[in-house]
């Protein structure tokens, strides 16, 4: 029983994980090492450029396009475009800026139709003749029955109404902005290529003062009445 005890003792220290050297107690003391068998691996990663004598990397080629800037801030009719292009080594960069047509006759409309004490010049007959140059202004105007000018040159007046919609009929590529585009919708709404029906009678319509006079008549009449109306005689006893 002795000699397997001391079997024990000497096979046990080969199971361990760890080599203790000292004194086999629970409190490890000063005089004890421990010896846990780990390895120190230092591991050193070196970036292009970072180690001496290195070549630093160069940096990926790239066109940048310019910024172009719109002279006037936000109420410029100037549209900047800019392009950037890169093939390997080699790399075109261009900027320019163009005029807005539209932005442009928004512009010179509102300085035309502006009254001259807020600094336009008051032709506002001019500036709707200008925004009348656009399809879709042209065509609205006219769902609104408010055809845009024409001019009469015979009579040196401007032609409205049913006036202006037949100088419409009669040359409707010279008078009809985008009639080409739109050429059903014009045909359909102008009657071009067929006969004008005859317009209705317009119902009579009283003057101001025969409206004024037939709606306070009842009251004077009503006044006059009771003026004109002989007084009771008195009663007698």
């Amino acid at each position: 029983m002795r000699y397997l005890l001391g079997a024990l003792l000497i096979a046990a220290p080969a199971f361990a994980q760890q080599d203790i050297n000292g004194s086999f107690n629970t409190n490890i003391g000063a005089g004890s090492t421990v010896d846990s068998n780990n390895v120190n691996e230092t591991i050193n990663y070196n970036a292009p450029g970072s180690a001496p004598g290195s070549q630093p990397t160069p940096p990926v080629m790239s066109a940048i396009a310019p910024t172009m800037m719109g002279g006037g801030g936000n109420d410029s009719c100037l549209i900047p475009s800019t392009t950037g292009i890169q093939v390997t080594l080699f790399g075109v960069a261009s900027g320019s800026m163009e005029q807005d047509p539209e932005c442009n006759r928004r512009k010179d409309s509102r300085l035309l139709g502006t009254p001259q004490a807020a600094g336009g010049l008051g032709l506002q007959v001019s500036g709707i003749s200008l925004m009348c140059q656009s399809p879709s202004v042209f065509r609205a105007m006219a769902l609104a029955n408010t055809p845009c000018p024409i001019s009469d040159i015979v009579t040196g007046n401007i032609l409205i109404g049913r006036n202006a919609y037949a100088r419409m009929r009669e040359n409707p590529d010279v008078y009809i902005v985008g009639y080409r585009q739109e050429q059903a919708f014009w045909d359909t709404l102008l009657y071009i290529g067929r006969e004008l029906p005859d317009a209705p009678p317009e119902p009579p319509r009283a003057s101001l003062s025969d409206t004024f006079r037939r709606t306070s008549g009842s009251n004077n009449l009503a006044i006059g009445s009771n003026r004109s109306r002989d007084p009771e005689p008195a009663a007698t006893e």
